[in-house]
């Protein structure tokens, strides 16, 4: 964990660059069209993560069994998956564009971490953005794959990586891969459904609890995990996230959540310090139950 925070591994060279290369290509071969039948697009949508991610996690579960030194592979795994700093990155050129007056440019900076259009984005539109993806995928891509490595082992930690990645390639918010992606998406949200919440909890002690808890309250009962993720950021931190967003020239619309105030630009300095003490609250938690399960062991 400390290792994917100092050093800055070029996203061109990646292996999960590769991975999200070699899915969008996958997919570019078994489903060309969205016009083929939604029961094939779901059997080839079932089929193509199965494809790519078991022979992957059995050479490896293989390749670590007979390593002379494991925990070097482990730790290594564990690197590639928590892949998050160009996430950060992004975040903080997003901040220095718009603290600059530069909307513009802050657009071109928030595109590579969105799936929305940000091209009409206004300045509140584009913090609450950056808040959204920012505090959505460190919960995605940082702590619950962080969580899975300690409870079930590095190879699971980088097939769940994988599943979330695959799921963004093919994300049913796009009109090709509504049904061709929609196994992937159920399996992430399975997958995730209670690590999100349990990081959640732990985020929302920086702020009010009894806000964000209240704010999680007021969603509708068929709200996603996602959503009741953004209610107890929000909530937490009195601003008010989620809403409407538009996705290939159609305005799809989420419920309103959070707190009551509109984001402000310090919002994101705000954010990137408390995911800074979340991270070091999260070493040190598994620093400690580490410890505690090497002494019961002994």
């Amino acid at each position: 964990m400390l290792v994917e925070r100092l050093v800055n591994w070029p996203e061109r060279y990646h292996p999960l660059s590769f991975a999200k290369l070699v899915a969008t290509r996958m997919a570019d071969k078994v489903h060309p069209s969205a016009d083929r039948a939604i029961l094939q697009q779901r059997i080839s949508g079932t089929l193509a993560p199965l494809v790519l991610i078991s022979p992957v996690a059995v050479i490896l579960a293989i390749f670590i069994t007979m390593a002379e030194f494991p925990l070097f592979f482990d730790g290594l795994l564990l690197l590639i998956a928590l892949q998050y700093q160009g996430i950060l990155a992004q975040a903080k050129k997003v901040n220095s564009a718009l603290a600059l007056g530069k909307k513009t440019l802050a657009r071109q900076m928030l595109k590579p971490i969105v799936l929305r259009e940000t091209d009409l984005l206004s300045e509140v539109g584009i913090v609450k953005a950056t808040l959204e993806s920012t505090l959505l995928r460190f919960h995605q891509q940082y702590l619950c794959t962080a969580l899975t490595f300690l409870l079930f082992g590095p190879v699971a930690a980088l097939c769940f990586r994988l599943v979330y990645e695959f799921s963004h390639c093919w994300n049913t918010k796009r009109d090709r891969f509504s049904y061709f992606g929609q196994p992937c998406t159920t399996l992430l949200k399975v997958m995730q459904w209670l690590p999100l919440r349990v990081t959640s909890y732990l985020y929302i002690l920086l702020g009010s609890v009894p806000s964000a808890l209240k704010a999680q309250g007021e969603l509708p009962p068929s709200s996603c995990t996602h959503q009741t993720l953004l209610a107890l950021h929000g909530g937490a931190m009195g601003i008010e996230l989620s809403g409407p967003a538009i996705y290939e020239g159609q305005k799809k619309r989420s419920t309103k959540c959070g707190g009551k105030r509109q984001v402000r630009l310090v919002d994101i300095k705000r954010t990137l310090n408390n995911i800074t003490i979340v991270k070091f609250a999260f070493w040190v938690i598994s620093l400690c139950v580490g410890v505690a399960i090497f002494r019961l062991g002994l």
